[in-house]
């Protein structure tokens, strides 16, 4: 797929849909107008300009509201929208280890958990979920240690939630206290 496909897909959209707002509103008045100037066939023509001038409007608004070519430099801080679909699709699965845990099944929560972290590596609070697995049900300090690291890393904004749970975690740990985990 080419680089700039999805954003000229995005940009087409918008040309529909500002085509498609303005036609309904052209339209009658186009239609009106044009049967007060010539009966009938003047209401066509009416119809005609304004399904001429809705494209004109479409096209030019869509400048506006158009989406600038992508490249490297266009980034989100926000998770792609097909990241978002995944992330949505992987809630339920996270459900199932919650209850897991709650139950003190760690070993079927965990091998849930890496299922859920095979489909998305960085998904932080999938990351926090196996941190806290690790560290309730198997005082694995280390491993434990690298998920907190990974969710640090993957999630850099230092007011993000999942952030500063890792990071209280990890400093309780190498405090020497017993984290609470929730």
């Amino acid at each position: 797929m080419m680089p700039g496909s999805n954003v000229d897909s995005t940009n087409a959209v918008f040309k529909i849909i500002n085509t498609i707002w303005a036609f309904p509103y052209l339209a009658v008045m186009g239609m009106i107008w044009g049967y007060l100037a010539g009966a009938s066939s003047g209401a066509i023509a009416g119809l005609a300009a304004a399904a001429a001038i809705s494209v004109l409007l479409g096209s030019a608004t869509s400048i506006f509201t158009g989406t600038p070519r992508g490249d490297a430099d266009n980034t989100r801080s926000f998770p792609a929208r097909s990241t978002m679909v995944v992330r949505k699709q992987l809630a339920s699965d996270l459900n199932v280890v919650r209850y897991q845990k709650l139950c003190h099944r760690f070993d079927e929560a965990l091998i849930k958990i890496e299922e859920v972290l095979a489909k998305d590596p960085d998904f932080v609070e999938a990351l926090l979920l196996k941190a806290q697995i690790l560290w309730e049900g198997f005082e694995d300090c280390e491993a434990t240690r690298g998920c907190l690291l990974k969710i640090l890393a993957a999630e850099p904004d230092e007011k993000a939630v999942f952030h500063r749970w890792a990071l209280n975690f990890y400093e309780d740990m190498r405090n020497g206290e017993r984290p609470t985990v929730a």
